[in-house]
C-alpha cells in the first residue's frame, strides 16, 4: 500500500581493557552530529479502523498540506517536503512487522541533511510493530522529517488495520558497536514466542542457521544467533547512513522466520568536510586492543586511509604523551612516521611503539596528523596507542569464587588458549552454546 502525502562489568581484572581502550583507542577529528528531538506532538488515540481500501490513495504534493505540521523555518532552511509514505501491508497481526518507508526532499538542495523519526524509531525505513491496547484501540505513530538545522515536518503514518491476532514467533534484531571500533557492529537475533503460548499445539522451533543481509552488498550465514560486520568503508555522502538489516532464521524442520531492523550510523567524515572544509584521516588499528611484548614494549600497527580519490599530503605529525599519575600532558612533539602522503583506496600501514620500561609513567601516546589534499582542503586525523593495564595477580585482584562463573572462565581459557579472558569472550562462547551445560540457562546477551 502506497500513500502519497502533501508534505562489566568485568569478570577478571584484565576485562577492564575493553572499557578503557574504548575511550582512548581510535579517534576521529570530528564533532557530534545533531540529535533528532522527539516529535513535538503525538497522534490522538483512535478505535481500531476497518481495513483500508487496497487502491492507492493520493493527494496533491504540496508543503501546505493540512495533514503536515511544520516548524517555523528560515528562508535559508525551509522545512522538508514529505513526498510519499509507503506502507508494506494493508493489515497485520498485533506485533507483526510492517515496513514504513518515507521519501522526502528539500527545496534548497540540502537533502543530504535529511533524517527521519517514525514513532520512537529513527530512520526513513522502519519495520514498525503496533501492539493494541486491551480494548483493541491503537494510535498511528507520527512521522517527523528533519532537515538542516533540524527544521521539521510532521504527519501521521497512514492508517492500516491491526487485527486481533498474533504471529507465533517474531525475530528481534539488536545491534551494538564493538568496543574500540568506530564502525564495527555486532548483530544479535533473538526469537520471541508471541502467539505460541496461546496455542497448546504449536510446534517447537529449533534454529539451525542464520542468513544475514547487511544492506551494503554483503551477506553472511552463521550457525550462531549473532554476527559482526564492519561498515567502515561505507560512502559518507550524507549526515547519516541507513542500513536495513535482515536475518532469515531456518529451523531444523525447514521452517523459516524473518526479522528486520534499521541501523543508522552518523557520518562524521561528511560533516567535517561539508561544514568545516576538513578531510578526515581515518586510523584503523590492526588489533582491537594493544598488547605488550615480553620486552616491555607496546607495539601497534594502524592503517591510515581517507575517502578521497587522490593522495593526501602529510605535512606534520605530532605526538602528545599522557601520564598515569598526572592530570597534564607533555607538550606536542613533532615526530616522523615515515609518511609523505596517504594514497587513496586502502591507504598505508604504520607502526608505533611505547617502551613501558623506559617510560613507565606514560599510559598513552596520541598522534595528530595534518596535511592537505590536491584540492586545497585541510586534512586532519588522530589516533592513540595505549599501554595495556598490568597483568592481574592474586595481590591486585579479587578472586572469583562463584562456582558457575569460575567454571566458565576455566572453559573459556581452554577453548581460546588464552591465559586471561574477558566478559566479551565469555558472552561469545555462551551465545555459541559452549557454556550451556554449565548452568542450564539460555545464552545471555551483553548489556547495551
Amino acid at each position: 500500500m502506497t500513500t502519497k502525502i502533501g508534505a562489566h562489568r568485568s569478570k577478571t581484572r584484565w576485562a577492564g581493557v575493553a572499557a578503557l581502550a574504548a575511550a582512548l583507542g581510535l579517534l576521529i577529528w570530528c564533532l557530534r552530529a545533531p540529535t533528532a528531538p522527539e516529535p513535538v506532538r503525538a497522534a490522538p488515540r483512535a478505535s481500531a479502523p476497518e481495513a483500508p481500501p487496497s487502491a492507492k490513495r493520493a493527494a496533491s504534493v504540496t508543503a501546505a498540506s493540512a495533514t503536515a505540521a511544520s516548524t517555523k523555518a528560515s528562508a535559508e532552511d525551509p522545512a522538508p517536503l514529505i513526498d510519499e509514505v509507503e506502507v508494506e501491508k494493508p493489515e497485520v497481526c498485533a506485533g507483526e512487522e510492517n515496513l514504513i518507508a518515507v521519501r522526502s526532499h528539500t527545496t534548497n538542495g540540502t537533502d543530504e541533511y535529511l533524517h527521519t523519526v517514525i514513532g520512537r524509531h529513527t530512520g526513513s525505513r522502519v519495520p514498525l510493530r503496533i501492539w493494541p491496547d486491551l480494548d483493541g484501540s491503537y494510535a498511528m505513530p507520527t512521522i517527523s522529517v528533519f532537515g538542516r538545522n533540524n527544521v521539521m515536518s510532521q504527519i501521521e503514518v497512514p492508517r492500516y488495520k491491526v487485527n486481533d491476532c498474533k504471529p507465533e514467533r517474531i525475530v528481534a534484531i539488536t545491534h551494538r558497536l564493538l568496543p574500540n571500533t568506530a564502525d564495527e557492529v555486532e548483530l544479535t537475533a533473538r526469537i520471541v514466542d508471541v502467539g505460541v503460548k496461546d496455542d497448546p499445539h504449536a510446534r517447537p522451533f529449533k534454529p539451525a542457521s542464520y542468513a544475514w543481509v547487511f544492506d551494503d552488498g554483503d551477506s553472511e550465514e552463521t550457525r550462531a544467533p549473532f554476527v559482526t560486520h564492519s561498515y567502515e568503508r561505507r560512502r559518507q555522502t550524507a549526515l547519516v547512513s541507513e542500513f536495513l538489516l535482515r536475518v532469515e532464521v531456518r529451523g531444523e524442520g525447514g521452517e523459516k522466520l524473518t526479522g528486520r531492523a534499521l541501523l543508522q550510523i552518523p557520518n562524521m567524515v561528511f560533516q567535517n568536510l561539508a561544514e568545516r572544509g576538513i578531510v578526515t584521516l581515518v586510523a584503523t588499528p590492526a588489533r582491537r586492543f594493544p598488547e605488550q611484548d615480553g620486552d616491555g614494549v607496546v607495539r601497534q600497527a594502524f592503517r591510515l586511509w581517507h575517502h578521497r580519490d587522490a593522495p593526501v599530503r602529510i605535512d606534520t605529525v605530532t605526538a602528545v604523551r599522557h601520564y598515569a599519575k598526572a592530570s597534564d600532558s607533555s607538550p606536542p612533539e613533532e615526530v616522523s612516521l615515515g609518511l609523505v602522503e596517504i594514497p587513496p583506496g586502502q591507504g598505508v600501514d604504520v607502526e608505533v611503539r611505547l617502551d613501558a620500561v623506559d617510560e613507565p609513567d606514560v599510559f598513552t601516546i596520541t598522534y595528530l596528523l595534518e596535511g592537505k589534499t590536491a584540492e586545497g582542503y585541510a586534512a586532519r586525523g588522530t589516533f592513540s596507542l595505549m599501554k595495556p593495564p598490568p597483568v592481574p595477580t592474586k595481590g591486585s585482584s579479587t578472586p572469583v569464587t562463584e562456582p558457575v562463573l569460575l567454571a566458565k572462565i576455566k572453559r573459556a581459557r581452554e577453548l581460546l588458549a588464552q591465559e586471561f579472558v574477558t566478559d566479551e569472550d565469555i558472552w561469545r562462547l555462551e551465545r555459541e552454546g559452549k557454556m550451556a551445560d554449565l548452568d542450564g540457562s539460555p545464552p545471555r546477551t551483553p548489556a547495551p
